[in-house]
């Protein structure tokens, strides 16, 4: 299995055709990204090293000329929208170019998604902008404006799979969990968990394992952490409200 989200980034479909239209210098300037939630975060800072120049000024996924509307996972408000055009016009910092990121672009109202018409249809020269969606459910009239991509995941972690049924599956998931870099690659493998409970007919486990992921991605935990929290709801049966307690 593969076990680095930046190998399977790197080699999905949508990926390939952006950088392909990159290298003929046919980047588009309104971009939508359909990522699964666990590797949003990942897309944003690629894209941007790729557009704004992969340099020392990249700080915790910040840079100078990156502007964010939202946070991941988290929409922004009308008035986020409303300003971004201001913003995305000021001159680069230390980049040629600025990138304005949409976070969640799939969940923000409709209000916000009409302010941002015109900016997807005509961007200031020197500015990119980056829709970015779980969902491919972005609004027909920003839709029309903007290029679309998929970020596809390989077939054996886009499928639905069992988690581990017995103690030793458990521990070897958890070391093979130690050898891990990054969160990613968990959330993906957690996911196809809740695809399977779906499948199953367990809607219940399967809608408190999504919440919790949910939760765990916002929390920015740590992948002991992770694993320790699914442990514990999916194996030792810990009751869902007591996790979100120990979180908050």
């Amino acid at each position: 299995m593969i076990e680095d989200a930046a190998v399977i980034l790197e080699n999905s479909r949508g990926w390939r055709e952006l950088l392909a239209a990159f290298e003929a210098g046919r980047n588009p300037q309104s971009l939508a990204a359909v990522v699964p939630s666990s590797m949003q975060e990942l897309f944003v800072a690629t894209y941007g090293k790729l557009l704004l120049g992969d340099s020392p000024v990249w700080k915790d996924g910040a840079h100078p000329d990156l502007i964010q509307a939202g946070k991941y996972l988290s929409p922004p408000s009308i008035d986020d929208c409303r300003t971004l055009p201001g913003e995305l016009g000021l001159h680069p910092v230390v980049s040629t170019k600025r990138l304005a990121v949409i976070w969640s672009a799939d969940k923000i109202s409709l209000e916000a998604a009409n302010s941002l018409l015109k900016l997807a249809e005509e961007p200031p020269a020197h500015g990119h902008v980056l829709f970015v969606l779980e969902e491919d459910n972005l609004i027909p009239t920003i839709k029309s404006r903007v290029w679309s991509i998929y970020i596809d995941l390989p077939e054996e972690l886009a499928a639905s799979n069992p988690y581990p049924s017995t103690p030793e599956d458990w521990a070897a998931w958890i070391e093979k969990g130690n050898k891990k870099t990054g969160s990613e690659i968990i959330y993906i493998e957690i996911e196809s968990w809740i695809r399977y409970l779906t499948e199953k007919g367990d809607f219940v486990k399967a809608a408190e394992m999504e919440s919790l992921i949910r939760l765990m991605e916002q929390k920015r935990l740590s992948v002991p952490m992770i694993q320790d929290l699914v442990f514990a709801v999916l194996k030792e049966g810990t009751p869902y409200g007591q996790i979100f307690g120990d979180i908050w």
